[in-house]
């Protein structure tokens, strides 16, 4: 498996050998986001994600793109989920579970995906939760090339998806 390089992105994903995407911004909206962006249109990726719980590996698992997970840190739930899903994951440090930013409580999402057996279920709170807003797909946020999010760049690059096509 390849190794991550975080120093350069919190979140990439490689399909065939080569990069499809990548991204800076740290939390679990980027991966909602991205996965949705991708679905159908990848399979048997290599997943690079910082931090894997509970949460992101229903995410990951949902999606069908991932073959393998490789992250700086993972939580047993997740390794758990992903290998009952025949999905390998590799991290620096494996934790108990996810905790908030002050390390005081299981993170918000973590609570989710461990009371949320329900796929559907999941995936609505989690959406609600990271406040997927399918209009910020129409502005890439300034970074065209790096995270290409706008529709000029995401066509540009044949990634017409369901939820771009749907607006």
């Amino acid at each position: 498996m390849d190794k991550p390089d975080f120093k350069d992105y919190s979140l990439a994903m490689f399909c065939g050998g080569r990069q499809v995407f990548r991204s800076r911004e740290a939390g679990l909206k980027t991966l909602v986001e991205w996965l949705e962006i991708y679905r159908g249109k990848y399979r048997g990726c290599l997943l690079h994600d910082k931090i894997v719980g509970l949460a992101a590996a229903k995410l990951i698992v949902y999606s069908g793109l991932a073959s393998a997970v490789a992250a700086a840190v993972a939580s047993a739930p997740a390794k758990s989920f992903l290998q009952a899903h025949e999905i390998p994951c590799h991290a620096a440090l494996w934790v108990d579970n996810i905790l908030t930013a002050d390390g005081t409580a299981i993170s918000p999402e973590e609570v989710i995906a461990l009371e949320t057996d329900d796929r559907d279920d999941f995936l609505k709170k989690i959406y609600r939760m990271a406040k997927v807003n399918m209009d910020a797909f129409d502005s890439c946020r300034g970074q065209c090339g790096y995270t290409p999010w706008c529709r000029e760049c995401m066509e540009s690059r044949g990634l017409t998806t369901e939820l771009l096509s749907s607006k």
